[in-house]
């Protein structure tokens, strides 16, 4: 089995370092706030779940008819709310949600 390689570093070099990844961390940190801004939890009607997903409403239908949960509102009751994390997890269990 081989050796862990072992790098030293001066303090300036250190320090440099540091800075660097806080940048790189900083800025994976910022795209994820921007994703998640730009990519709403919740997907309005089925044609909102068939644009996510890159498929036709009949699919969709298919889906609900499966047991992919279908949110209302009494305020709308005739708009339909599908769950991003919901909708991941039926396709990702074969149709089952967990």
């Amino acid at each position: 089995m081989q050796e862990p390689l072992k790098v030293t570093l001066t303090s300036e070099d250190s320090e440099q370092l540091r800075r660097e990844v806080f940048a790189v961390m900083s800025e994976a940190v910022q795209q994820v706030r921007n994703n998640a801004i730009q990519a709403p939890e919740w997907l309005k009607g089925k044609s909102g779940v068939a644009k996510y997903l890159s498929v036709g409403t009949d699919t969709v239908t298919g889906m609900v008819k499966l047991g992919l949960p279908e949110h209302h509102t009494k305020a709308s009751p005739n708009i339909a709310f599908f769950k991003k994390a919901e909708v991941d997890s039926f396709l990702l269990n074969d149709g089952l949600i967990k």
